[in-house]
């Protein structure tokens, strides 16, 4: 097996090809796009591709065929999941202090709300925001009404590593690909047995609690949870998963959500669309779609299974923490 591991788009970006003596190259083009990818569409970067078009005062404009992939997705997503995947929540993520990289806000967590927020005036705002159902795609050329903004950050990464499987590694039998847990593997590992992929233990992170195995198809498995960016500041709790009805963060009985899907931008997608969405509303979401399942673990310690999700895990025993 031949591997690699850097830092872009805010996480750990890994790559594990089999066999062995497949060539380092395709490693590095797909690390390349990864890099690339992460300059065009961080909301991060001043005066990149997406950061252009968010503070374009131009309502038609010609736009890169990655952005209106991107855009076609995101906006097929908001459709199917009636609008609780949104990327124009950004004004709110940025609102609750989510105005820089994770990665930086971690090292700097006092920032996050760090003064009294009017928060009917944030909702109040929010609710008159433009959203992707204003958007219209004719080829490459994409009208807006001036002032919508997106955020790429809920698909970028899924969309990323869908989009290395139809690219780079399209000839490569068995690889896994993890972009700070949104995974996509095809094919196997050295038993010929798939990939067991760990889902990490919300209740206890030091430990893997469950395994995904893979059977050799390709699969798509992504984590999405509150526990490690929330906290209450001002009294007011808060988390990066904005709820699309209020404004503000997501709160419920959720503290995580797995899903195993087609795609890693599904399952990505999915996974958060769960957590939105709550126990009862989330499950009956995902029992719909054929071709995923879900393991949400509850803030009381439950872990709820979905109709198949033991089609998938790996010496399944369900247990209460």
């Amino acid at each position: 097996m031949i591997w690699r591991k850097f830092k872009a788009l805010g996480t750990d970006i890994i790559f594990y090809v089999l066999p062995e003596n497949e060539k380092q190259n395709i490693l590095n083009e797909a690390e390349r796009i990864v890099i690339k990818f992460e300059k065009r569409f961080s909301r991060f970067i001043k005066n990149n591709e997406l950061t252009l078009f968010n503070n374009s005062e131009i309502t038609e404009m010609q736009v890169s065929k990655t952005m209106v992939e991107l855009l076609k997705e995101a906006r097929n997503y908001f459709i199917k999941t009636d609008g609780i995947y949104d990327p124009t929540v950004i004004g709110s993520l940025e609102k609750i202090g989510y105005d820089k990289n994770f990665l930086d806000i971690g090292r700097q967590s006092d920032n996050v709300l760090n003064k009294k927020n009017d928060l009917e005036k944030i909702k109040k705002e929010f609710g008159l925001r433009f959203r992707m159902s204003n958007v219209k795609i004719e080829g490459n050329k994409v009208i807006k009404p001036v002032g919508l903004r997106v955020d790429f950050g809920g698909i970028g990464k899924g969309y990323i590593v869908d989009n290395l499987s139809k690219t780079v590694f399209s000839e490569i039998k068995n690889f896994l690909i993890s972009a700070g847990g949104d995974i996509l593997a095809t094919g196997n590992q050295k038993d010929g047995k798939g990939w067991d992929v760990a889902i990490q233990n919300p209740y206890k992170p030091e430990e893997n609690i469950f395994f995904v195995n893979t059977g050799g198809k390709k699969l798509g498995i992504a984590s999405s949870g509150i526990a490690e960016r929330s906290g209450v500041k001002n009294n007011f709790q808060w988390n990066h998963i904005i709820d699309p009805k209020s404004g503000l963060s997501v709160l419920n009985n959720i503290l995580s959500v797995t899903v195993i899907s087609s795609s890693a931008t599904r399952s990505d997608i999915y996974a958060k669309t769960v957590l939105i969405l709550g126990e009862e509303a989330g499950l009956e979401f995902i029992e719909k779609e054929s071709d995923s399942a879900c393991i949400i673990f509850t803030k009381n310690n439950n872990i709820i299974f979905s109709k198949r999700a033991d089609l998938y895990l790996k010496n399944n025993k369900y247990k209460q923490i």
